[in-house]
């Protein structure tokens, strides 16, 4: 069969697919559109989410997108990048820089679901990354057409575990090339995708590249189903977020330290907590205090609306607690400090002396490790990691985190960093020399994106 005849047939059959798949879920639809309104006014979302969800493109991305579009060269790319929230929109940045670099003609569009994703999409598109910014469509067929009439995308790239069977297809159809980036297998999509039949096998087959961040997920997805040829192993592009160098960061933390009013101070930082965790942090803080009087806790939540709910925990433990945003008013001397921003957890994390990351005490998956790290700082986290075990393993290999069991065990490990300054210091050493074996993922993304585009269908 030649190469032509089995896409033909490719096409035929994701076609059935694709009817088969929205007849099944057309009687949903009115559900779907009760719980959109719900969100708007319900859950008070912005009104752009809401437009957004159902395919509205702000007309000044399109503008940006397109105004000068005759101007442009026939093989310039336009590229939509979808990263859902705040954790994808940092990580995808390097990804962003690394197209700019291989690919300076190319227009970018950067789609989000959350409104705080939104808030740092923005920052994204300020620094240059992006071109346009929006909201991600419902995965429900007129929707995404309206998104891709208005956006016109050569190739769509989604970040990690993000995939929609109907954004896929159209994409597909519509003629882009679409890739899967920093794609990640956690434990319960191993168990979920088989249950999806022929779901799954169709949003393979409309995937050009699947580019993961790990030979142990890439072994995983194609034990799954997608073709052994479509995956590449490209690395972490979280390890290749902006990690600074030895005089920026010491800017940043002086930067944070004096926002912070930390003075003299050791700083821990304890971030992306989930309910059932920060109870945990408290009490070892309360701890912690007792041997090291002028230790100070900043908690940052991992969704921000849950703020007041920590405020209220810390106060049944009789903590005194403010928010960052008001520090400057707070009464009390040397407070918890409750993050209650968006995109400011990774600068600040270069303020600390000692750190954790959250969603790991409790069976959550856990979050980025790396993030610390990065920027020198020892961390600790939980055992439920799931969802990062290939960068949990790296942080312990290279002995600059480690893994606790309980809250017991994280008060004894960070009041071991805290008494050994010289411990603290080898670690930020560490820390730099193991990860930076590991960068360059980004760039290999965007290698590989290249090459696909170059390459003309037979």
């Amino acid at each position: 069969m030649t190469k032509k005849v089995r896409r033909n047939s490719t096409q035929l059959r994701t076609a059935r697919y694709f009817q088969r798949y929205n007849a099944l879920i057309a009687p949903l639809l009115p559900g779907v559109a009760a719980y959109t309104l719900w969100r708007r006014y319900g859950q008070k979302k912005s009104p752009q989410s809401f437009r957004g969800q159902w395919g509205s493109v702000p007309a000044e991305a399109i503008n940006a997108l397109h105004a000068d579009s005759a101007l442009r060269t026939p093989h310039s790319a336009l590229i939509w990048l979808h990263a859902v929230s705040v954790g994808e929109q940092i990580a995808a940045r390097a990804v962003l820089r690394a197209l700019r670099e291989a690919m300076p003609e190319a227009r970018i569009a950067l789609s989000v679901t959350t409104d705080t994703g939104m808030e740092t999409a923005r920052a994204t598109q300020k620094l240059g990354l992006a071109d346009a910014v929006f909201y991600f469509p419902l995965d429900a067929p007129w929707a995404i057409r309206r998104v891709l009439r208005a956006v016109r995308a050569t190739v769509f790239l989604t970040m990690e575990t993000e995939l929609w069977p109907n954004i896929l297809h159209l994409a597909k159809a519509s003629g882009a090339q679409t890739f899967l980036v920093n794609g990640r297998v956690s434990d319960n999509l191993l168990k979920r995708a088989p249950l999806l039949g022929w779901i799954w096998r169709w949003m393979m087959l409309n995937l050009d590249g699947l580019l993961m961040r790990s030979e142990f997920d890439a072994k995983r997805i194609e034990t799954l189903g997608a073709a052994r040829e479509k995956i590449h192993v490209t690395g972490d592009v979280k390890l290749d977020a902006d990690a600074p160098d030895a005089e920026s960061q010491s800017a940043t933390r002086e930067r944070w330290r004096e926002i912070l009013k930390l003075g003299d101070a050791l700083f821990w930082v304890a971030g992306s907590t989930h309910a059932g965790e920060e109870s945990l942090v408290f009490q070892a803080y309360f701890s912690l205090q007792k041997e090291f009087p002028n230790l100070r806790l900043l908690i940052a939540p991992r969704h921000i609306e849950r703020c007041g709910e920590v405020i209220e925990i810390a106060r049944a433990q009789n903590l005194e607690i403010v928010r960052r945003t008001q520090i400057e008013t707070a009464q009390a001397s040397n407070p918890i400090i409750l993050l209650d921003t968006v995109g400011e957890l990774g600068e600040i994390y270069a303020a600390a002396d000692v750190s954790f990351v959250g969603g790991s005490l409790i069976p959550r998956g856990g979050h980025n490790v790396l993030e610390p790290v990065l920027r020198g700082v020892p961390v600790a986290f939980g055992p439920h990691v799931q969802n990062f075990r290939e960068a949990a393993a790296l942080v312990q290999r290279a002995q600059i985190g480690k893994l606790v069991s309980d809250e017991n065990e994280l008060t004894q490990t960070l009041a071991a960093w805290l008494r050994d300054e010289n411990e603290r210091h080898e670690i930020t050493i560490r820390a730099r020399e193991s990860l930076e074996v590991h960068r360059g993922a980004a760039m290999r993304v965007a290698e590989i994106i290249v090459q696909k585009l170059k390459s003309t269908p037979e």
